[in-house]
């Protein structure tokens, strides 16, 4: 809306003005109104005007002589005279002042209507044009900005500080940090640009307020939808890692009035403006690590996560076993199995690049298990199932486990439905014995076979077929499995643990040990020490 106000000592002519158009309407908003000079200049000092429509003659200040002192003090507001056939002469003496237009008594509504229509549009004009050199401006700015975190960044101290204060940038040479900030799940949270924007403009305000005490700051929008904050350290001091609590606070504020959480990477302090890119560089290296130690929290660059070394990325064993417990339809044991591996993984806290490759491996054993059945893998997930770019969506290790979770869940339900031949029945049952008895050293193929009430060859055949490995080699396999558990909590002997697990010669329980491991009891003893 324009904003107008009416200046004229006469209460029937303002009363006329007021009613004449309908202003709101037009697009006008009436809401200043003056019986001379001297009150205009008080009102448009609370609130100038777009356009003043001014009478000439006024007891106090007249009509030049306000139109004058508008202009010095506000050089936007439009100016329409209105003036009597006399006050001719002072009309043209106003147009030198700057006044934009002027009406001579008596005038009509569409003499009116069209001058101030004409104003309005110029107005219009001139706040787009201003709109759209303060949006180009800060668009240079964020590109400058942008350019001062990147690692190509060679400008020097004088040259950068130079180039800020022509930006109408206030800073200081010195020790800079960095904050890098990301609001969690913002994609998923909200579809559309403007609703992340106007999230990221509300997260911007709560910055403000949650480092005020803390001296110097910069913020601006980053790449990949972040927020960057630089801060400068009085003193020019360049500790290895300031205080947190700004940032601390900026968490805890936006959780509490906003209900959404976001995650605050922090690089240490630098000393000159081109040590703004490695603080940034620190500052998303500890952002990144959000994957496994959480989000909406500050993540300070130091708290780091460690290799995965030479050691492998889970038991190689593992797979195999999932494998075998998919082909029973066994979910309670492959949940099992998969809490087990998860906890593993989370109490290493291995690199985002780690798990993403853990969790595609056994992307693959869910998918192999489907080949090998002979069902099609979209009547179960989908046709749009493309896993690695669902697990790259999800932002924590906590996360991206459930979903895997979930991924084999569906998969055992699935074959459940789909397959309960009396094949399967067999092999259940076959598995159930030999779990029973592994700790039989006499346990062997005819023995499980006369069980099942069928004869050896048919066992053989069918158990193959519907669990991928033959009857010895899972028996040997979950001997193994036992063996290693004993093993692990280091109460028992090497006999002893062979016995258990159904062999008498402790020798050829170790030679077989080693040969289905790659290392021997006694090896893996050392290694768990």
């Amino acid at each position: 809306m324009i904003k107008m106000m009416i200046v004229d000592d006469e209460l029937i002519f303002r009363d006329y003005l007021r009613t004449v158009l309908d202003w709101e309407a037009l697009g006008f908003s009436l809401t200043l109104e003056a019986r001379n000079g001297i009150e205009a200049l008080e009102l448009a000092a609370g609130d100038p005007p777009d356009i003043a429509l001014v009478d000439i003659t006024m007891p106090f200040m007249d009509g030049l002589q306000l139109s004058e002192k508008l202009k010095q003090l506000y050089p936007a507001t439009s100016i329409v005279l209105i003036t009597g056939h006399n006050e001719f002469d002072y009309a043209r003496r106003a147009l030198k002042l700057g006044v934009e237009d002027y009406i001579l008594k008596p005038f009509s509504k569409d003499e009116l209507l069209l001058t101030l229509i004409r104003l309005r549009q110029e107005h219009e004009k001139a706040q787009e044009e201003r709109m759209t050199l303060r949006g180009n401006m800060e668009m240079i700015k964020e590109s400058f900005l942008g350019q001062l975190i990147s690692k190509e960044y060679a400008l020097s101290e004088e040259e950068t500080l130079r180039r800020l204060i022509q930006l109408g940038i206030e800073a200081k040479s010195g020790a800079y940090s960095v904050a890098c900030i990301e609001i969690d799940q913002m994609d998923l949270k909200w579809s559309k640009p403007g609703d992340r924007l106007l999230m990221k403009y509300a997260v911007t305000n709560v910055l403000n307020e949650a480092l005020e005490e803390s001296g110097s700051y910069l913020t601006f929008n980053g790449p990949e939808g972040r927020i960057v904050c630089l801060i400068l350290h009085p003193g020019g001091r360049t500790e290895e890692m300031l205080s947190l609590e700004g940032h601390e606070k900026l968490c805890y504020l936006i959780h509490k009035y906003l209900k959404f959480t976001i995650t605050i990477g922090v690089g240490r302090s630098k000393q000159g403006f081109r040590g703004i890119s490695a603080s940034y560089g620190e500052a998303l290296e500890a952002l990144q690590s959000k994957f496994v130690l959480g989000s909406g929290r500050v993540i300070p660059f130091g708290e780091q996560l460690p290799s995965a070394g030479n050691q492998p990325l889970y038991p190689p064993e593992v797979n195999e076993e999932l494998l075998v417990l998919l082909r029973l339809n066994q979910w309670a044991k492959v949940e099992e199995k998969l809490d087990e591996l998860f906890k593993q993984v989370q109490t290493r806290r291995l690199p985002i690049d780690y798990i993403y490759v853990i969790c595609m491996g056994l992307v693959s054993v869910n998918l192999a298990y489907f080949e090998e059945s002979g069902h099609p893998v979209e009547d179960c997930f989908g046709e749009q199932f493309y896993p690695y770019n669902e697990i790259r969506k999800l932002d924590s290790a906590e996360v991206t486990f459930q979903w895997l979770k979930e991924l084999f869940r569906k998969a055992v339900e699935y074959n459940g439905k789909h397959r309960n031949t009396r094949s399967s029945k067999i092999a259940k049952a076959a598995i159930a014995y030999m779990e029973e008895n592994f700790a039989d050293s006499g346990l062997y193929l005819e023995q499980i076979a006369g069980h099942v009430y069928i004869n050896a060859s048919y066992l053989r055949a069918v158990f193959k077929k519907e669990v991928g490995v033959t009857v010895s080699d899972y028996l040997t396999q979950y001997r193994m499995q036992k063996a290693r558990e004993l093993l692990a909590r280091n109460t028992l002997k090497l006999a002893d643990i062979a016995e258990r697990v159904g062999y008498n010669d402790p020798g050829y329980f170790s030679k077989s040990f080693k040969k289905f491991y790659g290392y021997s009891p006694s090896e893996y003893e050392k290694s768990r020490q």
